[in-house]
């Protein structure tokens, strides 16, 4: 008898966590994401004829960081 009663309640609790859910919101409005579009414009806006050897060159660096940091 008490066996029974313990089963039956732990599948009702179980039940209950199940289909209650967590609090958990989906993904806010509040974080912006960027489309490619929007990061290629970016791209066009900073990099021009001028300074691409300076960009190019930073870039390098943080790829070069990046390799050292990971061996």
């Amino acid at each position: 008898m008490f066996r029974k009663l313990l089963i039956i309640s732990t599948i009702v609790a179980i039940g209950f966590f199940c289909l209650s859910g967590c609090n958990k919101k989906e993904a806010e409005s509040d974080q912006k994401v960027k489309t490619m579009a929007q990061y290629e414009a970016e791209a066009r806006e900073q990099i021009n004829r001028e300074n691409i050897n300076e960009e190019l060159d930073q870039i390098e660096k943080s790829l070069e960081q990046e390799l050292t940091q990971e061996q």
